[in-house]
């Protein structure tokens, strides 16, 4: 069962779904964003207990990013306000909410059944890069 002192990954959608489908590296992003993901990816894939929380704005991979500046994300694919949009169609699309705890291999299974939502093959910046693109 889940204690304390385990970590729980606290992610925005996009990164949460998304993360499953990209391919690892900088995604120019920074190697330092590049590495965080790949940390996260792995601790969900290897241990499926570890808890995952919906996080609404900037989570644990904004931070390492090399377009996070002032609590925010100001990419030139999509700033703040576009990316929450893309988190609240993820949300939809996976039928869960912000706050929810999740452990690792539920999420995963839910994303499973689900991808590809809609909004990755017809409106994602990163859909040439997507796994998910390829399961419809």
């Amino acid at each position: 069962m889940f204690s304390e002192t385990d970590e729980i990954l606290r992610l925005r959608p996009h990164h949460m779904y998304c993360s499953r489908f990209l391919p690892l590296g900088d995604l120019g992003r920074g190697n330092a964003f590049g590495s965080e993901m790949e940390r996260v990816r792995r601790l969900a894939e290897e241990n499926r207990d570890v808890m995952i929380e919906v996080m609404e704005g900037p989570d644990q991979l904004c931070v390492h990013c090399s377009e996070y500046k002032d609590g925010r994300c100001q990419s030139p694919l999509g700033d703040e306000e576009k990316v929450r949009r893309w988190d609240a169609r993820i949300l939809e699309g996976l039928g869960i909410s912000y706050g929810e705890i999740l452990r690792a291999e539920d999420l995963l299974s839910l994303i499973e059944e689900k991808a590809p939502l809609e909004f990755c093959l017809t409106r994602c910046p990163w859909k040439a890069f997507c796994a998910a693109t390829g399961l419809e």
